[in-house]
């Protein structure tokens, strides 16, 4: 009986763990940028439907933004057309989508 238990408490704290990483939608992007604005970034995947556009991913404050492995602002970054970028996003299940990090080469 006591076997039984700890089995099921163990199912259980494993389905709840795997339940957590299904909520928090967080998600590694890796493309090239195709425009810059001063608060968002298209970037294309390469997995985009044909006819369908880059998406558009927002910048905000709390972004933090590595140029190599120093860390940049957004300004200090200059993101250009054609540069491979690696972004983190999240995908909260309320309210919008954030940028977590963007990940650009050394200069």
């Amino acid at each position: 009986m006591k076997t039984f238990r700890s089995l099921s408490i163990l199912i259980a704290a494993f389905v709840a763990a795997f339940a957590v990483q299904i909520i928090a939608h967080e998600m590694t992007l890796k493309g090239t940028v195709v425009a810059v604005e001063q608060a968002r970034v298209q970037i294309k995947t390469g997995k985009e439907k044909q006819g369908d556009q880059p998406a558009w991913y927002p910048i905000d404050a709390s972004t933090k933004i590595k140029r190599g492995k120093k860390e940049v602002t957004f300004a200090e970054a200059r993101i250009a057309p054609e540069e491979r970028i690696v972004i983190i996003v999240d995908h909260p299940d309320k309210g919008p989508m954030r940028t977590k990090e963007v990940r650009l080469a050394d200069q």
